[in-house]
């Protein structure tokens, strides 16, 4: 309903500030650490005795469902450089191929006899990162970088109800049935500790990451923006090593996240912080060693943000 403002005197500030959303909400969901899908969504309140809101509900499920999100991340690792005291600093760059899609259908009005139109939004982005670390002990690191995101959006509109119809002229290739880029710098700095026990080893983090950058294209005669905003990451992980079949390792492991975000994520997530709770099992893996460490099977919970929920998630390289 909001892109039908696009009529009003106020229309470009309006689907400006939507298409920047648009492209920050893409650089949060293009990264795991900060919230994860999977195969297959559900509501945590279907096994509670007690519906809490937080945890899911039909809406953030029906969401969740429209939501298809496939992420390849690959990093390669740079000849540390050695310093005058005997440390030295650690560096890798990774690439990240990312694409997202939402599917609606789009109800005006409560005339039941009027069909639903529909719509498909597509984010395709690729980013690179380049990363630094330095270890003040063997449990404390501080890792540091610099990153960029490619962008590509495209809307795919059906017009079906009347009312729609009616502004099919003012929104077509403006607000709907449309595309624009963006391009966006990534600083962050993240505070790293790590503790071997004899049964594995439990981590903790602070990760902060900020992004702003540019947006040109056809959608809103080219008055797509700046989308920017912020995103820090507190959490703890512990990984239980449970031996090994067939000459591989296993590990469960569990994690607890707390998600702060600001600028334009604000109103696409629904909030100012949220958590995520992980569960799974991984194992090394006998082929395609140099690109992938272990794979697994994972139960991942929102709690708090528009996308709360439950989601079962097949795991690549989970560290």
């Amino acid at each position: 309903m909001a892109l039908l403002l696009t009529a009003s005197a106020h229309a470009d500030e309006v689907l400006r500030k939507i298409l920047e959303q648009n492209f920050a909400t893409a650089v949060l969901l293009s990264d795991s650490e900060a919230i994860s899908f999977g195969f297959q969504d559900f509501d945590p309140n279907s096994f509670l005795t007690d519906n809490n809101d937080n945890i899911g509900s039909e809406e953030s499920l029906e969401l969740r469902k429209q939501i298809t999100i496939y992420t390849i991340p690959y990093t390669l690792d740079l000849p540390a450089v050695p310093l005058s005291d005997g440390t030295s600093i650690t560096q890798d760059l990774t690439f990240v191929g990312s694409y997202l899609e939402t599917k609606r259908n789009i109800s005006y009005g409560d005339d039941p006899l009027e069909p639903q139109d529909t719509s498909k939004e597509q984010n395709y982005t690729f980013a690179t990162k380049y990363g630094a670390g330095y270890a003040f002990t063997d449990h404390l690191t501080l890792n540091t970088g610099i990153g960029t995101n490619l962008m590509y959006y495209r809307n795919d509109y059906t017009y079906r109800n009347s009312f729609s119809s009616f502004f099919r002229e003012q929104l077509d290739g403006r607000a709907f049935n449309t595309d624009a880029w963006a391009f966006t710098v990534k600083p962050n700095i993240e505070l790293h500790y790590t503790k071997p026990q004899d049964w594995g080893h439990w981590e903790t983090f602070t990760e902060l990451k900020f992004f702003y950058g540019v947006g040109w294209g056809e959608a809103n005669e080219g008055n797509v923006g700046n989308p920017g905003g912020w995103y820090w990451i507190n959490g703890i992980k512990g990984f239980y090593d449970i031996g090994h079949l067939g000459g591989y390792g296993q590990t469960v492991f569990t994690s607890l996240r707390r998600i702060d975000v600001g600028g334009d994520l604000e109103d696409p997530m629904g909030t100012t912080n949220y958590y995520e709770w992980s569960a799974g099992w991984v194992m090394s893996v006998p082929f395609l060693k140099d690109y992938i460490d272990n794979i697994g099977l994972g139960l991942n919970i929102n709690y708090g943000s528009s996308l709360k929920g439950g989601t079962l998630v097949f795991l690549i390289n989970e560290h």
